[in-house]
């Protein structure tokens, strides 16, 4: 117990200043909880190891010059991260074959990491910040100093080369954490039935179970599973550095030397806390991984709810199942911003089949022929997922703030004490509570109340989004070749907002930039009307009325076509320009008397073809958007357009500087 107390700790310590800032705080709570029961000079040793261990969290070792050496410890097709001396880096490289234990010198020069973002997408920058990376490194020249004789990725190929498409995009996930965008993937995804599996390793626990028994027959349960231990050591090799699969096997190793070595001396509680401990202080910053926390902290829960319900199986087993769930939910908001309502029933099951799928494919990682079977098990799986797929509805929610993880995990954690004690009557009470907690901070009750203007950062492209209560209208939707906007962007943010439906889509103009999105975000959410530059407008949608001010254009070049649209809402007036050049302005001034304006969205992405000074004179807004990508090729917005923006003391905000800009106007009935 004592060296449970010290794992937590010291995990605490490198925690606090990362995003899990209110599950620590949590856990303070519960350890001076557990500590009333112990000396104070227990408590003065943890004390201890929080000090020590949280300045670990702020220090990243840097060191200067322009020779680096060192190993490959994780790479990807267009990348790989470098271990110099202790200091992680980040090496950018198309298509290298290079691989995990190379030992390189590299000639080059390192940056502050920067990469381009969009509303919503996955951040690279803090997942490598999250293990440790905090440089780059640019490349001049590279020399193989010594050349892994183990080829991972060539192994993980020649296995996966076995399956169809289908198959080995489930396969890569679930034994190599290399997931894509196929339908079965995009099912299970949509589902959330992934996310617990591959984070927890389960099924490297569920092969040894079953390797070892089928040994025993032969063999002592000594020997069976020191052989099961290490047939599985060589194919963790083959997921390194994967975090939940290696704390499996690590588990497993110290398991077996406690029981058939040192005859049990060490308690279950003792054995993963004093692994957790080994663990961070081999890596501090593990503290801040998903991975760690969920490997830890789910079975530290399991084990101490064991005793639940003791007299009924199934009572217990799928108390331990919600448990775990409402344990997760607030990282499943955080990944997916949506609960899926049927998840927990879904997960209870197919986890049987994800396990034998699991099992099986890690047979065929050593040379077993069952790919046939992997293949039919894995079509089984793609039937009933197609099937449930319209079960994906849920709850939309932005991720918890840390107030409000603090009021979850305290209510969770006095749920847990009662509920293992067995006070019925307060177990209840708290387990409405904390599900009460989560339907009230779902309901949009906010968006009843309130209006919003979101010019959303979609890269170099358009996409806005206005709502007026619960009427919600998307002018253009943006578009990028190298990645689905829609998917990656709008739905997380349409989830953030609590949204349910669209009701019009206004494209100004069939620029890819501007309407790319729309054939995929139509596919996730309902898409009510689409309007363009062919539709009668004004376009009135509840309380908002949409005017469009082109009918000037002369030839069949799409940004000619380009509607200019004005509506009001957070008692402003906006325009919003599309991609019209400088020409139609022009004629709009000659025919239209007057057009209010407090914010206006500059033309074409801040490029000269538009925002004339005769516009600005004519419009006279106090604030300027520009929409476009971070260090694009184009270079907008255009210097001279910022000057003349300057020059009338116009306030510019730009989504590539700032990200999505939101006007809010709250308390509006």
């Amino acid at each position: 117990m004592i060296l449970l107390l010290i794992f937590l700790s010291c995990w605490l310590g490198l925690a606090l200043s990362s995003a899990y800032l209110a599950l620590s705080i949590v856990a303070v709570v519960f350890l001076l909880f557990v500590l009333k029961r112990f000396k104070v000079k227990t408590f003065i040793l943890c004390a201890t190891f929080f000090t020590l261990s949280f300045p670990i969290s702020f220090i990243h070792l840097s060191f200067n010059h322009t020779l680096f050496k060192g190993f490959v410890y994780q790479c990807k097709e267009n990348y790989f991260l470098f271990n110099s001396g202790g200091e992680r880096l980040y090496v950018k490289c198309q298509n290298h074959t290079y691989d995990i234990g190379d030992y390189l010198s590299i000639e080059g020069k390192k940056e502050d990491l920067s990469f381009t973002r969009i509303e919503s997408s996955f951040d690279f920058e803090d997942y490598l910040h999250k293990r440790g990376v905090f440089k780059s490194l640019v490349i001049k020249s590279v020399t193989v100093k010594f050349h892994n004789p183990i080829r991972i990725h060539s192994r993980r190929e020649k296995l996966l080369a076995n399956f169809n498409n289908e198959t080995r995009s489930i396969i890569g996930a679930i034994l190599f954490s290399e997931s894509d965008d196929s339908e079965l993937n995009t099912n299970i995804r949509n589902l959330h039935l992934a996310r617990f599996l591959s984070a927890s390793g389960i099924f490297i626990h569920v092969f040894f179970l079953f390797f070892s028994h089928f040994l025993s027959r032969y063999m002592k349960d000594k020997y069976s599973e020191l052989i099961s231990i290490g047939i599985l050591s060589f194919y963790v090799i083959f997921t390194f550095p994967r975090f939940s699969v290696m704390k499996v096997m690590l588990f497993l190793i110290i398991k077996w030397i406690n029981t058939y070595v040192l005859n049990k001396k060490f308690s279950y509680l003792t054995l993963l806390s004093g692994l957790g401990l080994f663990c961070l202080l081999l890596n501090p910053y593990l503290a801040r991984q998903d991975s760690f926390i969920l490997g830890f902290l789910i079975p530290l829960i399991s084990y101490l709810t064991r005793y639940i319900f003791r007299k009924h199986k199934i009572k217990r087993w799928f108390t331990k199942y919600l448990i775990i769930y409402l344990f997760f939910i607030p990282f499943e908001i955080s990944y997916y911003n949506k609960i899926v309502i049927l998840s927990l029933p879904l997960q209870i099951l197919l986890t049987p089949l994800f396990m034998l799928i699991a099992v099986i494919s890690l047979l065929c990682f050593f040379y077993v022929p069952l790919y046939p079977v992997v293949t039919f098990l894995v079509n089984i799986l793609k039937g009933i997922t197609g099937f449930l797929s319209p079960l994906s509805f849920g709850i939309n929610m932005p991720t918890f703030n840390q107030i409000l993880m603090v009021i979850y995990f305290s209510i969770y954690l006095l749920w847990l004490i009662y509920l293992s004690k067995g006070f019925v009557p307060i177990h209840r009470f708290l387990l409405t509570a904390m599900t009460s907690l989560l339907v009230l901070y779902a309901l949009p009750i906010k968006n009843t109340i309130s209006n919003e203007v979101n010019f959303i950062n979609v890269g170099q492209g358009d996409c806005t989004l206005i709502r007026n209560h619960n009427k919600v209208v998307l002018i253009d939707t943006g578009g990028l070749t190298y990645m689905d906007v829609a998917n990656d962007s709008l739905v997380p943010f349409l989830r953030k907002k609590r949204i349910y439906k669209i009701d019009a889509v206004i494209i100004t103009h069939y620029d890819y930039d501007h309407y790319g999105a729309l054939s995929s975000l139509a596919k996730s959410y309902p898409v009510k009307s689409v309007y363009d530059y062919n539709s009668v407008f004004p376009v009135t949608i509840g309380n908002l009325t949409f005017n469009n001010y082109n009918y000037y254009a002369n030839t069949s070049e799409e940004n000619d076509k380009s509607l200019v649209i004005s509506f009001t809402n957070c008692k402003k007036d906006f325009v919003i320009m599309g991609d019209a050049p400088s020409y139609i302005e022009k004629e709009i001034i000659k025919h239209v008397d007057s057009i209010k304006c407090d914010v206006l969205k500059v033309g074409h992405h801040g490029s000269n073809t538009s925002t004339s000074e005769e516009w600005l004179k004519y419009l006279s807004p106090s604030e300027a958007i520009v929409s476009c990508g971070k260090n694009n090729k184009f270079g907008h917005p255009n210097k001279e357009v910022v000057s003349l923006l300057n020059k009338y003391k116009i306030k510019i905000h730009r989504t590539d500087l700032e990200g999505t800009i939101v006007y809010k106007q709250l308390f509006s009935i």
